[in-house]
């Protein structure tokens, strides 16, 4: 029988000496453990370190590719501190990592509407724009529709409205340490990529597009790793979308209960729908994309109306609505001209 190590024995009191130690050392990041970058983050959250040796860290990260283990290290620190909400796993959430720098007009804030009005329960997890012009919580907000908070209200709405939108920073408050730190980076940093993991309803069943593609195994074995009960489907479009594109073919690769599918190649072609260029679907501010979203509401046919029916037609499928991507599409082009989703998105307000 091996002997047990005293892990504390080994592990530095001090972020900065010894982090500071290990670049002399030269010891490259992506060789630090899981246990050690969630230490890492546990100082940082804790605000034991100051901002310029945070914003150094979270630079090295990025230089090495945001390696797994600093994701699970990231994810294991802020969940400790996370506000969860018990109940709701069987929720669905359609979320991006954001990053992709596409300026888009907003497609999974849409969806989710969209599948709430299809009688599927959806805990939208989101946050205001930080490297685009308008996120999902910008949105939300010119669209009246309030912020969830409190406990009682979220049940509520979960399940009379099927939706209900989390403000992340409400859940997360170990993660205004870092807020001003990320607008001081001029890239997209590791809280990108995990705040799609981070969602409090932690549901076992989520959409979630990432605007890199080197980071998609590695999502997918966080995924595998913590969420050993979930389903999830990983996209990223051709263009660089963090969404499935309309106007290149997209990657998807599928985790269910911990087993990574293979990679799969969407084309939306093979559905009838033609490639649009990313021109057509180009945001602005917030205002102009909710307008533009109110106007998908109500029934006007666009780019955008057909890129919103593609990706909410692979949420069908993930919550088993349809077998075929084309019958979701179809069910989705039919409830979006019917032009009810317009009242039942101006009636979330209330």
């Amino acid at each position: 029988m091996s002997p047990r190590i005293n892990r504390n024995r080994f592990w530095p009191r001090n972020f900065q000496k010894f982090y500071q130690f290990n670049l002399t050392r030269k010891l490259p990041i992506e060789k630090y453990t899981a246990h050690q970058f969630e230490n890492f983050f546990d100082q940082i959250f804790d605000d034991k370190i100051d901002d310029n040796s945070v914003k150094n860290f979270l630079l090295d990260i990025n230089s090495f590719n945001i390696p797994t283990n600093s994701i699970i290290g990231a994810i294991s620190s802020l969940k400790k501190r996370m506000i969860a909400i018990p109940n709701h796993e069987d929720a669905l959430d359609v979320c991006g990592t954001g990053g992709d720098k596409l300026n888009t007009l907003n497609i999974s804030t849409a969806v989710a509407i969209i599948l709430a009005y299809m009688n599927i329960k959806v805990a939208k997890h989101g946050n205001r724009a930080i490297s685009s012009k308008s996120g999902s919580a910008d949105i939300f907000s010119q669209l009246n529709i309030k912020f969830d908070d409190d406990l009682t209200q979220i049940n509520k709405n979960l399940c009379a409205k099927k939706l209900c939108f989390l403000f992340a920073p409400n859940f997360h408050p170990a993660l205004k340490k870092v807020v001003n730190i990320r607008k001081s980076i001029a890239e997209p940093t590791i809280f990108n990529y995990i705040g799609p993991l981070l969602n409090p309803v932690n549901p076992r069943k989520q959409i979630i597009g990432l605007s890199r593609i080197d980071i998609m195994p590695k999502i997918a074995e966080v995924v595998a790793k913590l969420k050993p009960n979930a389903k999830i489907y990983l996209v990223h479009g051709f263009d660089g979308m963090d969404e499935i594109s309309l106007s290149q073919n997209s990657y998807l690769v599928e985790v269910d209960n911990s087993f990574i599918k293979e990679t799969t190649i969407i084309d939306p072609t093979n559905y009838g729908l033609t490639k649009r260029p990313l021109e057509d679907i180009i945001g602005k501010d917030p205002e102009y994309n909710a307008h533009k979203m109110l106007e998908l509401f109500a029934g006007k046919l666009s780019s955008y109306q057909e890129i919103v029916s593609l990706n909410c037609a692979f949420a069908l499928k993930l919550v088993g609505r349809f077998d075929k991507i084309i019958d979701g599409i179809n069910y989705t082009n039919e409830v979006l001209k019917s032009g009810k989703i317009y009242d039942f998105a101006k009636n979330l307000s209330s």
